[in-house]
């Protein structure tokens, strides 16, 4: 589980990188499915919202390094020491709608988590440090001004998110029986090579989500 973790998140940032660099006007746009919206995608993947943030972030760290010179690193290093000491700033960002998006239940098990020594669960604490912003009382309030590249966001279902079944919208009444995704075998041969892009067999349906949050096909 946690490769397939990490390796979820090495494709996000990857993928959303290269979308941030796509015209406007670029045809994949035009190849997306009917009735695709990519505020509602984004909502359904949340993750990939604070990608955007994590970026933003970097990028804003970045003017730092210049100034600081040789100091930058250690700077850094003593602003996200403090920054992951406020465990009620981080749970605001890790449990806000608009950010994290997490719930506080599983703000919860993440602290409980960790004082189990939990591997997975401290590297996902740490994390929390790409939201950050170096000399920045109130991270939370500059994040929320962050403009939302939807541009990126409807280009990541095209190049990422079609091929690996990703949802894109809600179900309908009359999809609530419809075939779920975990029915299938594309599913398991996905998961199977989480690791690898080698083999890869890209998934050729098109997915709703129920409000159980099971992903099932549109037919």
């Amino acid at each position: 589980m946690k490769k397939l973790h990490q390796y979820m998140m090495i494709l996000v940032a990857g993928v959303l990188s290269a979308c941030g660099s796509m015209a406007v006007n670029d045809p994949y746009v035009e190849a997306l499915p009917e009735g695709f919206n990519a505020q509602e995608y984004m909502s359904l993947h949340p993750e990939l919202r604070a990608r955007q943030l994590k970026d933003y972030v970097a990028d804003y760290n970045s003017q730092f390094k210049d100034s600081l010179g040789k100091d930058y690193d250690a700077v850094k290093k003593a602003d996200d020491a403090a920054f992951l000491q406020d465990a009620e700033r981080l749970g605001a960002i890790y449990t806000h709608p608009q950010i994290g998006a997490h719930s506080y239940e599983q703000w919860a098990d993440l602290i409980a988590q960790m004082s189990s020594a939990d591997s997975t669960a401290n590297e996902i604490f740490n994390s929390l440090a790409e939201y950050n912003f170096i000399n920045v009382a109130d991270d939370a309030a500059l994040l929320l001004t962050v403009p939302v590249d939807y541009v990126a966001i409807s280009q990541q279902f095209n190049v990422f998110g079609r091929e690996h079944g990703w949802a894109y919208r809600a179900c309908r009444a009359d999809e609530a029986a419809n075939p779920a995704r975990s029915s299938f075998d594309i599913e398991k041969k996905q998961a199977s090579r989480a690791t690898s892009a080698a083999g890869f067999t890209p998934d050729t349906g098109l997915y709703c989500r129920d409000a159980a949050g099971v992903d099932r096909l549109i037919q």
